[in-house]
């Protein structure tokens, strides 16, 4: 979204490190509020990518719909120029016929024959689809260049979940293995802001947590 929007505020949280979902916070509720918010603000900040309005996020956040709905109208007034872009995308789509992510895949829709149910659900998923497709792209950039510069006998791809790659390593090769692979992360495409990796190891899936 930050790097499609190009909305400062945004750019500027990421490429100075900031916690998103924090920033967000104290952009809707203030530095005093922001901790306790911050779980609030993340539900919008997704909520948002996924093509979120006020009634699913009432009901996500167990709140009213008049609450949701000025949570919301805070969020565009605190990142401008985001409610303009993701506006723009539901325009293309509706244009085009469909949408493109990041490396040019493209997702159809048939807004010319949508009934009353359909229109709002194909605007959704085509916000959606910007974002989520982008973010399958890089991951899977990531894992072929993994695969291909630095997997072998002593360390095996196993698992890949959203934004996260499980491998299995050898104890000795560890270390060196996860610099490499976060190195490839976090310059597998050149974006506005800058990609950030987490290193988690442990000798099962559940000590990554």
């Amino acid at each position: 979204l930050a790097h499609y929007s190009q909305d400062k505020e945004l750019l500027r949280a990421f490429n100075e490190g900031l916690d998103i979902h924090t920033q967000t916070a104290i952009k809707l509720f203030g530095k005093i509020e922001a901790k306790e918010k911050r779980g609030v603000a993340k539900s919008i900040n997704f909520g948002l990518l996924y093509g979120m309005g006020p009634r699913k996020l009432a009901q996500t956040l167990s709140i009213s719909q008049a609450e949701a709905k000025g949570y919301i109208e805070n969020y565009f007034k605190s990142f401008p120029t985001v409610k303009e872009y993701l506006e723009s995308i539901k325009k293309e789509a509706k244009k085009d016929g469909f949408v493109t992510t990041l490396l040019g895949r493209k997702r159809y829709f048939d807004f010319k024959n949508a009934n009353g149910m359909q229109l709002p659900m194909y605007e959704r998923e085509a916000v959606n689809t910007r974002f989520q497709g982008s973010a399958a792209d890089l991951i899977k950039l990531s894992m072929n260049k993994i695969k291909n510069d630095i997997l072998n006998k002593n360390a095996k791809m196993l698992l890949q979940i959203h934004d996260e790659l499980i491998f299995g390593v050898k104890d000795e090769m560890v270390e060196n293995f996860a610099q490499n692979a976060k190195n490839i992360m976090e310059n597998i495409y050149k974006l506005h802001v800058k990609l950030n990796a987490v290193v988690s190891t442990g000798k099962s899936w559940g000590e990554l947590k």
